[in-house]
């Protein structure tokens, strides 16, 4: 299979993946918003952040190694290399695990620890789910270096609908906070047990843990675990909601579900993007083992362009378009949501540079230039922290949008000015501007279609159908677009091939 035609496939799995997990969380999200309202929602998130944050220092960096190096390794045909390096961060996944996993069920039955005997559970709970979590994000990251997003994606819909059924289950019931984290574990188990069946066949693990890395291997890998974990702790200030901590100290429980559920909802929204830009690591690492003196082929620059584009295509009208109609959008969680409003706004725009710069970091991370990530993470974690301190107190959940957002604008801009100048890599500037004013004119449409008939559907719809008009009168995509999207229509049913390809010729027009 081509480059272009696996990156196709593996983007249409990731899309029933993300777009599956999408609705089943939204629907799920709105459901447990109206059971429980602001005050217990933002209990529940709070207890899931630290739950995700303690995984990560269980974690530090081991599964985006093995997506990269599995990826090479299995790219040379060296299943046996593979193989070893998965059983060796398996051991340490496991010894890591254990042992933060551990050091939490020691702190909640901690005689010198005061806390309510609601937060005992939950903290037992979280801690029982530590290596569950860990073996899981391995299991994923070795499932996406063999680039048959197939397994993965089959497996972690099966595991997000098991969660939502629980989650709504135990909702209605009236089981609380406590039900709800059981319910949590019980999917990790699920996807973890489902993923697992499945890796024995590119990772077969007999004699894998006997057999010895060779040392240039073992030096590119430690030196990528010590950068990658560095990147996971500035990382988790950008992108693992930490503005929760600030919040939990400064703000009552509903700022925390504002916030959080605000995170979260930009988060799966700019997910829809994420579908092609999560299948780029393993597809630039293997592109990049293939440099002749230094230099990159030229199909890894041609997909370097690409993914920008593709990126603004989606990222840009999600992110503008929802920003539009957020306060018809909230009320689907209920009216005691409705501050959640301007929050979900500034978060959806914030997010759109975010998920462009997912481009330079995936070529930065392939290339093995990711200390540049390091020290640009650590800039803008101390901005974020500062901006934190200086909005939350005074602004709540507004103003930790305002300052993850901004720490995210930063750090994107220079992330991708530094990975072109760097690599010697093009960015598409003028066809970003293009799509970004088409995107603002839907956007424009839909808003005002909101706010004037209060139609949350005939919005959306509206959006939708000017969009391409719009991408058609700014001639935002050319002729290499069409080349590149005409590749999707083999991977449709039938039945939608002539009216997937009649659009494609709309937008992106040949001569």
């Amino acid at each position: 299979m081509s480059v272009d035609s696996k990156v196709i496939s593996n983007t249409w799995w990731n899309a029933l993946n993300t777009v599956g997990g999408l609705l089943f969380g939204l629907v799920t999200s709105i459901v447990l918003a109206r059971m429980l309202g602001p005050s217990l929602i933002g209990q529940f998130h709070y207890w899931i952040w630290l739950s995700s944050l303690l995984i990560l220092v269980s974690s530090p960096g081991l599964a985006q190694t093995m997506t990269k190096f599995g990826a090479e390794l299995l790219g040379r045909q060296d299943r046996q290399t593979a193989s070893a390096l998965f059983a060796w961060l398996l051991f340490a996944e496991l010894a890591l695990g254990g042992l933060v996993g551990g050091a939490t069920l020691l702190f909640a039955w901690a005689p010198w620890a005061s806390a309510p005997p609601s937060d005992t559970a939950a903290l037992i709970l979280i801690g029982i789910t530590v290596v569950p979590g860990v073996l899981e994000r391995l299991f994923l990251a070795a499932a996406k270096g063999t680039q048959e997003f197939r397994t993965l994606s089959q497996s972690s819909l099966i595991g997000t609908l098991f969660y939502a059924v629980c989650a709504i289950a135990v909702a209605s019931l009236g089981f609380g906070v406590h039900a709800l984290l059981f319910a949590v574990l019980a999917r990790r188990v699920v996807t973890l047990v489902l993923i697992g069946r499945q890796l024995p066949a590119h990772y077969p693990m007999q004699g894998a843990a006997t057999i010895s890395l060779p040392p240039e291997l073992s030096r590119r890998i430690l030196l990528y675990c010590r950068d990658v974990a560095l990147i996971l702790v500035v990382d988790t200030i950008l992108y693992e909601r930490s503005e929760l901590f600030f919040l939990n100290r400064y703000a009552a429980d509903a700022e925390i579900a504002f916030y959080s559920q605000s995170f979260d909802l930009a988060m799966k929204a700019m997910s829809i993007p994420a579908i092609f830009s999560g299948v780029l690591l393993p597809t630039f690492s293997s592109l990049a083992a293939q440099r002749n003196g230094g230099a990159f082929p030229e199909r890894f620059r041609s997909l370097h362009t690409s993914s920008y584009r593709v990126l603004a295509l989606v990222a840009m009208p999600i992110g503008l378009g929802t920003a539009a109609i957020t306060p018809a959008f909230v009320l689907l969680y209920g009216p005691d949501f409705l501050p959640m409003a301007p929050v979900l706004s500034i978060l959806l725009v914030g997010n759109i540079v975010g998920a462009l710069a997912s481009v330079s970091a995936t070529v930065l991370h392939s290339a093995d230039e990711q200390s540049f990530i390091v020290r640009l993470g650590l800039i803008a974690a101390v901005l974020n922290i500062g901006l934190d301190l200086a909005l939350i107190p005074r602004y709540g959940a507004i103003g930790a949008a305002f300052a993850n957002s901004a720490s995210q604008l930063v750090s994107g801009v220079a992330g991708i000015s530094y990975s072109l100048r760097r690599l010697n890599l093009t960015f598409p500037l003028r066809s970003i501007a293009r799509i970004a004013l088409a995107a603002f004119a839907a956007a424009a449409v839909a808003g005002l279609i909101s706010s004037w008939l209060g139609g949350l559907v005939l919005a959306i719809a509206a959006g939708i159908l000017v969009y391409p008009v719009m991408l058609r009168a700014f001639a935002a995509l050319d002729a290499s677009d069409h080349a590149l999207l005409s590749q999707n229509c083999s991977y449709l049913p039938n039945q939608l091939r002539p009216a997937y390809q009649s659009l494609v010729d709309f937008l992106a027009p040949q001569s």
